[in-house]
Order: structure tokens, then sequence, then C-alpha cells
């Protein structure tokens, strides 16, 4: 397996998290749809048990490279550089029954709009988008892409007691084995977390670890400290970011097609002819 996630107190941390950071790195998970357009990372998960899982339903478990282009647009290899999965991202179009019928049809992809800013530059509030990438082929990597449900769409009301999906406990920033920054934290889940995706959750009914990249938003590491699946986890290491990716990149490799063009020697009755 990769490498996992470490809190384990290299960096001083304070005994409780300043108000400005946890807002910053609520604002981080906020941010990942506007700070990338490619990505290309290596992916792996581990069980309770410590033992690799499947990076899809059905498929071996083990590290994976991900190709990942927005809006839709990903490739899936193993280590040896055989394609596992390939989706353009480019959907069949929709006839008016199911336009008139589904209010999720009009939604634009987030590049497309604007959020609103902090003066840091990260984001302060979410529109109402196309954030979810259906072609991924394992949910998980929506949350895990996408953070937001670490955070919430927006801050949460102050008058209210518990107004964040997540109450952290520690907060450090610090940079991972490959110099990338970004912020670790120590969370449990609140009154008001859901995750983005049913059945998908980042984070487990106790204590986890999460660490979200400071460039792209991404949470590229976690860990499940309490609860029945306490260990379970995932390493994510971004390899490039922005780089251009071609189209050809994300077409599902094709079976050669027989040239008709030449002429087939048949063998009749085990002889070969002249």
């Amino acid at each position: 397996m990769g490498e996992q996630p470490v809190f384990d107190g290299s960096t001083v941390r304070r005994p409780l998290p300043d108000h400005a950071d946890m807002a910053s790195f609520r604002r981080l998970c906020r941010s990942s749809p506007w700070k990338w357009d490619s990505v290309r990372f290596t992916w792996e998960s581990w069980d309770a048990q410590h033992s690799p899982e499947p990076w899809a339903p059905g498929q071996p478990a083990g590290p994976v490279t991900a190709m990942i282009r927005r809006p839709a647009a990903v490739r899936v290899q193993d280590a040896q550089g055989a394609v596992l999965f390939a989706d353009t991202g480019r959907a069949p179009s929709k006839d008016a029954a199911f336009v008139s019928a589904t209010r999720d049809a009009w939604l634009l992809p987030p590049r497309l709009l604007s959020p609103v800013y902090e003066n840091d530059g990260l984001v302060s509030r979410r529109p109402e988008a196309a954030y979810v990438i259906p072609s991924l082929p394992a949910a998980g990597w929506n949350s895990i892409l996408d953070p937001v449900e670490l955070a919430g769409c927006a801050p949460g009301p102050a008058d209210l007691p518990f107004p964040h999906p997540l109450i952290i406990h520690e907060l450090i920033r610090a940079s991972d084995s490959a110099g990338r920054d970004g912020w670790e934290a120590v969370v449990s889940p609140g009154r008001l977390y859901a995750p983005a995706v049913a059945g998908a959750p980042l984070v487990g009914d106790g204590r986890c670890t999460v660490r979200i990249d400071m460039a792209t938003g991404i949470c590229t590491g976690s860990q499940w400290l309490e609860g029945t699946r306490a260990g379970r986890g995932h390493s994510l290491r971004i390899l490039a970011v922005n780089e251009y990716m071609i189209d050809d990149l994300f077409e599902q490799p094709q079976e050669p097609l027989t040239d008709v063009r030449k002429h087939i020697r048949w063998v009749v009755g085990g002889h070969r002819p002249a």
C-alpha cells in the first residue's frame, strides 16, 4: 500500500484550532471545482483490517493511476499501464421529456459560474451547480475530488450551537512527503454532516483524520480512527495538475478491425494453396 496520512505530532499543534484557521480549512474544502481543470494521481484505499480495497465494484484491489479532465472525462489504468476504464464524459442528448421532468438537467458546470470568494482567494459560498461527475467509476471519488461535505456549501448560521457539518478537534498546516502543502485535521461528524454521495462518506461515525491539498482542494488522505470500521482510509498522490490531456486518452480501446481489402487465404482440407 502507499503512504498513509500521518498525524504523529511532528508539527507543533495548538490545543484548540484557531477560528481563522478553521474557517480557511472549510473554505478550502469548498474550492476544488475552481482550482483545477485536470489532474493526474495515484489512488488506493484499505479496509479496517488494512487490506487493500478494490478501486471500483468488481475490480481487483491495488493502486491505480487516474486522469480526470473536467467536466467529466476519466481514464483509469493499473500499475502496468493497462487501461481499466475510460470515458469521454460526453453524455447522450436528452429528449424534451427528460429535460422538462428533471430539475438537475438545467444545472450548469461549476466552471461556468462564479462563487463568492473570501480575501484569501478561497470560496466562501458556492452556487448551485452540477458538481457530481457521473462518469467516475468509483462513487467515492466525487467526495475525494470535491470534499465540500466536510464544510457545507456556505458558512453555517451564527445563531446555531453546531452550525458546521464537522467538529474540528485538531488542525495543522504541513507538507507531505512530496512537498505539497495542505491542511491536516482530526474531525468527527456533527449533526449537519451528510455525505455528498450516499453510501460513500469521507468520515465515519467517530474521529477521523483528513488531509486537504492546498493547491487543489482535493482530499489526498483519510483514516477512520474510531467506530466500527476504524482503520479504513485512502491515500491519493497528486502527480500533475492542469496538464494538457488530448481526447484520445479517454476513448475506450478498440479491437483492431480486419482489412477487408486484403485477400484472406483459407486453408481447405489441410492443404495450403500454392
